[in-house]
């Protein structure tokens, strides 16, 4: 019950002249009067403190968004108590009036007691009032007539709520004046009504602006990204598109915005049927209707599902070009390696490094034919590094590696069909070796109808792609690779001849590893030259290893010789050295090759069986040299001899190696 303003000027009375608290005033006002009594008298008349029309003018601008959301809460609360002596003010979080709105007759009233827009009703300047104690307390406070502490305001009545922003702190507080004798209960609920929602738009706002906020940056990051994206409807109205989508699709994508996208954007059936079915596609390649012109792109296609269903549809285009770049970057062969690479002085193979120098410029294809392991693939690569396409993508197809029924379809790749289970195009080998190189690992074990398909490629310059009717020209050289007898295969009909003329503009022959006995200490070298950068150690190998591989016939070749020598450096270790110990068994122990019945058979010489007697005697005797003499039936001399032909340290057993 609000208590009488007879009531209220008797506390105030009593407080002032005996500084005697009325149990009945209101805990807030209480505390408000202690504050006072030491700093301000009751009784005084001092203007209060005004700002200049500038500083009004920035603080009020300072304060803009506050005042913007406030100026209409206020006319809303003043149409309710126009012409009955009220105004209704909004201060900021220092107190400083910032606006008005109300009875011209109360405005005039105030003004003449000091209250006008850029006046500070701080508590320190106007004592006890609503405005301050709501900032300070931070709850709805109202205050009448003698419940001011200074004198020169108990004729008016504030009702004042504060207005908090998002984060609880006060922004500033929202108030109704009144007369002392005018002043309602409820004027404090409607001014506490007025301040929640003013904070209710000011969340609004925020959040908006929020919003907004995110969809620059959101818009920013796509029109920044290199994929194509339109965003629709299920009706089919365009609502966004970036602006690599109007670059890949070639028209202004964004002014079919709040239109339909067909007839202008046509996507091919079972793209049209993925989005009647809702499933989603990821990096199928489609070829899209724009305007009547066909583009090529990969399209994948998402879905955002609202409550009540379907809402919209997302598709993200990328150039066909940059996903086959993509794929050659990822399976593409890189290297530095060139003709300079393949060192040697024997007759074949400077032969074969002249064919392939005159090769590397050349358009006409390929054919180089050698045993397993002679670096066929090596060779093909250094070509392709040495000439005109070495920018270009290097794609290697190796024809065994897959059964014979795939072959055909991963050699000229797949259209997207016309329901989603054909939706998944793949590009043809071809068409990823575009401007670059195609290398046919063992050509010959190409299946015929492969044959026929590889021989229209290089004849004609255009590939079709399976289910599809369109050609696609492509710029390709191929490099073929064999170890087969072509001849013989063609002479049996299980290779095309005319394929055969064609590989075979430039054939180039490897001579195997047995027949380059004076290029094998430059092969030695030069692998022995890589496993020093590798392993980071000075590795060279002992005389005696030496003359033992040379002897050795190498039918895996190179690479028999390069995984023989990495072997090697391993059990070395930091030793450094390679001696014959450290090299395989059937290398230490070489067998000789006769003819027996028309077959070649390898038996071991008189030398093996004497040195593998030894080794076996050392491992036995754990390396004592008495023991290994009476067992082998020999004397000590003659044994050390003998240790010293085949280059064993009996040292080397007495651990129990």
């Amino acid at each position: 019950m609000m208590k009488s303003l007879v009531h209220l000027y008797q506390a105030w009375e009593s407080f002032i002249s005996s500084h005697q608290l009325d149990p009945g005033i209101n805990v807030f006002i209480a505390k408000s009067w202690e504050r006072c009594w030491p700093r301000m008298s009751p009784y005084a008349t001092t203007p209060l403190k005004t700002l200049a029309p500038e500083h009004l003018l920035s603080t009020q601008v300072a304060n803009f968004n506050l005042l913007s959301i406030c100026r209409p809460v206020m006319e809303d609360i003043y149409q309710y108590i126009e012409g009955s002596n009220s105004m209704v003010g909004v201060v900021d979080r220092t107190g400083f009036l910032l606006d008005l709105v109300g009875d011209e007759s109360m405005i005039e009233l105030a003004d003449r007691h000091g209250i006008r827009k850029g006046s500070l009703l701080s508590e320190f300047e106007l004592g006890t009032n609503a405005f301050a104690l709501s900032l300070m307390e931070r709850v709805p406070v109202q205050v009448r007539g003698p419940e001011h502490y200074r004198k020169q305001f108990h004729i008016f009545s504030e009702s004042a709520a504060p207005i908090f922003d998002l984060n609880g702190k006060p922004l500033g507080s929202l108030g109704v004046f009144n007369l002392a004798e005018e002043c309602h209960q409820h004027s404090l609920g409607m001014v506490v009504a007025g301040a929640r929602a003013v904070e209710g738009q000011n969340e609004k706002d925020h959040l908006l602006d929020e919003q907004n906020l995110q969809l620059t940056h959101l818009n920013t990051i796509l029109d920044t990204s290199s994929d194509g994206i339109l965003l629709w409807k299920a009706d089919g109205v365009l609502v966004h598109a970036n602006r690599a989508a109007s670059e890949i699709l070639g028209i202004n994508v964004v002014g079919l915005l709040g239109k339909r996208l067909s007839p202008q954007i046509q996507f091919p059936d079972f793209v049209q049927e993925a989005i009647r079915r809702e499933k989603t596609l990821s990096d199928v390649e489609a070829q899209i209707l724009v305007e009547g012109k066909a583009v090529d792109c990969s399209l994948s296609l998402r879905f955002v599902r609202s409550g009540k269903g379907m809402s919209f549809f997302v598709a993200t285009l990328r150039r066909t070009q940059e996903i086959r770049q993509l794929v050659r970057r990822q399976i593409s062969v890189k290297g530095a390696l060139t003709l300079e690479h393949f060192v040697g002085k024997s007759p074949a193979i400077r032969q074969a490094q002249k064919l392939a120098y005159s090769a590397a410029d050349a358009r006409a294809s390929v054919l180089i034919r050698g045993e397993s392991g002679t670096g066929k693939s090596l060779l093909a690569q250094a070509i392709h590094q040495q000439g005109s396409r070495r920018s270009g993508p290097f794609i290697v197809f190796s024809c065994t590696a897959m059964p014979s029924e795939t072959v055909i379809s991963e050699l000229l790749g797949q259209e997207g069909g016309d329901n989603i289970a054909d939706g998944d195009g793949r590009p043809s080998k071809f068409e990823l070796a575009d401007g670059g190189t195609l290398f046919l690992q063992d050509v010959h074990a190409l299946p015929l109808e492969a044959q026929a398909i590889l021989l229209n490629v290089l004849e004609l310059g255009i590939v079709q792609r399976l289910h599809s009717r369109r050609p696609i020209e492509v710029d390709v050289r191929v490099i073929a690779a064999t170890s087969a007898p072509l001849e013989k295969l063609v002479r049996e009909k299980s290779f095309r001849s005319d394929l055969f003329y064609r590989l075979s503009a430039f054939e180039i022959h490897l001579p195997p590893l047995r027949e380059r006995k004076d290029d094998f200490p430059l092969l030695v070298e030069m692998i022995l030259s890589r496993l020093r950068r590798k392993y980071q150690c000075g590795y060279v190998l002992d005389e005696s290893a030496m003359t033992l591989m040379q002897k050795y016939s190498w039918p895996g070749n190179v690479r028999e010789l390069e995984t023989v020598l990495e072997r090697a450096v391993v059990q070395a270790g930091a030793n450094e050295r390679i001696y014959p110990r450290h090299l395989p068994d059937y290398i230490q122990n070489p067998l000789t090759w006769i003819q027996v019945d028309g077959r070649l058979e390898r038996v071991a010489s008189l030398d093996t069986y004497e040195q593998e007697a030894i080794l076996q005697a050392a491992r036995y005797c754990r390396g004592n040299v008495t023991q290994m003499a009476e067992m082998l039936g020999i004397g000590r001399t003659t044994l050390w001899r003998r240790l010293k032909r085949y280059q064993i340290e009996p040292q080397d057993y007495r651990d129990g190696r």
